[in-house]
């Protein structure tokens, strides 16, 4: 099936057992100084046993780490050899190749036109031998190739951008820092270590670096390296991080037609990133139009993805829903990385789900929703009993109106994943259509109970509203029929403005209300995703207003009132409430007693996000 996938091949003096490399990501796991922590060799054997051909080591440090640390790993000095030793050997214990991503922490997030414009000509001759000596402490340690991060916006895509090069000196050739860069790790290390150089085939900003530019500066480069990394896009310019991490708004693959021009005219073996999946992956090496595939999410939402894959069994992968929880924490907010389905990604040392549990006990789940599946899954997989009751006639609760979008589907094979494999597991009793009362809890004599009952959404009354003129958000996701031509949601948090793209692309006029500033909307999603949506809902014509209350539903439209006191009357055909949600005092005190241990997990403790929900499933089930 991915026969393409797992064909070996060789990069440099390195043969790699298959095409799939795990792309670097700073998982800041390591310790504040600079050394390797158990958190971070864990996480990274974990990917490592995933199965691909390359794993590469995100975000290392070639100088020495800035008081106070950034918890990533330094190749600065010889003394962290054993470290990257330790690392490097774990790799390879799985049968992947071992690489490292090399940046200088000290100049990555610095404004450019410093870097560029007010370092002098020695101070750039000593980033390039920092380099080259990390390199050599990586090579000395046992890593089978370097990554140098040539695009994003950090030191060498600097030095190439015309936009900030501005240098008399020779460094003001703009391919010059690159080929020199290179050209003395290549001495430094003896040859003896395979050079991948990560690119932005364009800074993807009107009168900046072009793709034709940039093909330019790869044929430059090409002597020096032995695989050529392709992205785009700029770390520093918010709008830009959609496209270097995409959405689920946005295709999967968006880089492949860039790196599909750097393959036709470079003889170097070439790879892509960029929302891959296995399967795009399989199409686009099997057509020729790259060498290898680097993805990071994938890997992060299953991390036995590949060798699932390599034994024939790809339904069992858990897909990754492109929330970009993990790339939002550790790249905006500096907080270690996580995954909204996988609750195990960073915290490998804290949890072993694999192991049994000490003493096998039966629980009863109540609610077949994200937080209940999560928790049944959990607790079945450590050899507990499970009763899951669910009131409607099939699981999945609100996630089951959350995906009907077109732009939703992975979101809907989370889902269907997450369903098949609690239905599948012979410890799981399922019990559909079937609620949950206390008598009936009493009579399964549990354990444990765990009560994800949800939460019940927030629908005022209007009194001049035609009970078909409002619509529920839930209910519109699931019938959009029911929404007229011009529509106003009330609303402007995540599942507000993803309905209203949602509305909008099916060619309705959607209006946005909302009673916070402009600042705040798309309160609890990733803030890479709110910036791609921000963008997509002002093409798609959806007008968003800030600081009105709806006040009333009326004939003519929906009822505003402003912070001065005046109110409006924004016509429409359908109101549609997103107001969100708030917990069932009634469910959480209906079941207490009725186990030793009753835990309360997912919305129904605080109404939140797939990832808040999967989180306290997991958290709580791996206690018992």
């Amino acid at each position: 099936m991915y026969d393409s996938l797992f064909r070996p091949i060789k990069i440099g003096p390195v043969t790699l057992k298959n095409r799939i490399e795990v792309a670097p990501a700073a998982p800041f796991l390591a310790h504040h100084d600079g050394s390797l922590s158990r958190e971070l060799y864990a996480y990274t054997m974990r990917l490592a046993r995933s199965g691909a051909g390359l794993v590469t080591l995100g975000v290392t440090d070639v100088g020495l780490p800035r008081h106070g640390g950034g918890r990533i790993l330094s190749a600065g000095s010889p003394a962290y050899i054993s470290d990257l030793a330790d690392i490097a050997e774990g790799i390879k214990s799985y049968g992947a190749a071992a690489c490292v991503e090399l940046v200088h922490s000290r100049y990555m997030l610095a404004p450019p036109e410093k870097v560029v414009g007010e370092t002098s000509t020695a101070e750039v001759e000593q980033i390039i031998k920092d380099f080259a000596n990390a390199a050599f402490n990586c090579c000395r340690a046992g890593f089978d190739m370097v990554m140098i991060h040539g695009g994003h916006g950090n030191v060498p895509a600097m030095f190439f951008s015309k936009r900030f090069n501005r240098r008399t000196d020779r460094f003001g050739d703009r391919f010059r820092f690159g080929k020199e860069l290179l050209a003395a790790i290549r001495e430094r290390t003896g040859g003896r270590l395979a050079i991948e150089y990560r690119i932005s085939a364009e800074e993807c900003l009107e009168g900046w670096t072009t793709l034709e530019e940039t093909l330019e500066y790869a044929r430059k480069i090409e002597p020096l390296i032995d695989l050529l990394h392709v992205s785009r896009g700029l770390l520093e310019v918010d709008a830009l991080l959609p496209v270097i991490n995409a959405p689920c708004y946005l295709p999967k693959g968006m880089n492949l037609p860039y790196a599909r021009e750097f393959k036709k005219r470079l003889s170097v073996p070439v790879t892509v990133v960029g929302s891959f999946d296995l399967d795009i992956a399989e199409e686009a090496i099997s057509k020729g139009d790259v060498d290898m595939v680097s993805m990071i999410r994938t890997v992060l939402a299953d991390t036995d993805c590949v060798e699932k894959a390599r034994h024939g069994a790809p339904e069992t992968i858990r897909p990754c829903i492109r929330c970009n929880v993990c790339i939002s924490r550790t790249h905006s907010e500096f907080k270690t990385v996580r995954c909204s389905v996988n609750p195990m990604v960073g915290r490998e040392t804290e949890f072993d789900d694999e192991r049994p549990a000490p003493r096998q006990k039966k629980a009863v789940v109540i609610g077949g929703g994200p937080a209940g599946l999560e928790a049944a899954r959990t607790l079945a997989r450590r050899g507990h009993k499970v009763v899951l009751f669910e009131r409607q006639s099939e699981l999945g609760g609100t996630l089951r109106l959350a995906c009907a979008a077109a732009f939703k589907q992975e979101l809907r094979r989370y889902l269907d994943w997450s369903i098949r494999t609690v239905t599948g597991s012979p410890l799981v009793d399922v019990r559909c259509g079937a609620p949950a009362t206390r008598e009936a809890v009493l009579a399964e004599k549990p354990d444990a109970v765990f009560v994800a009952a949800g939460a019940k959404p927030i629908i005022p009354r209007f009194e001049g509203a035609d009970e078909k003129r409002v619509v529920w958000a839930g209910d519109a996701e699931a019938h959009p029929e029911r929404v007229g031509a011009r529509a106003v949601i009330a609303g402007a948090g995540m599942t507000g403005l993803e309905l209203a793209l949602s509305l909008a692309r099916q060619g309705r006029r959607v209006t946005v209300v909302d009673m916070l500033p402009e600042s705040e909307i798309g309160q609890g999603g990733s803030p890479i995703n709110l910036i791609a949506l921000r963008r997509l809902l002002k093409d798609a014509g959806v007008e968003i207003v800030c600081r009105v209350r709806l006040e009333d539903v009326t004939a003519e439209g929906a009822v505003v009132s402003h912070e001065d006191g005046r109110r409006e009357t924004i016509a429409c055909d359908t109101v549609v409430l997103a107001l969100g949600s708030k917990p069932d005092p009634e469910a959480l005190s209906e079941f207490e007693g009725t186990a030793p241990d009753v835990f309360y997990i997912g919305d129904c403790v605080r109404p939140a996000t797939v990832w808040n929900a999967t989180k306290t499933a997991f958290e709580t089930a791996m206690r018992l």
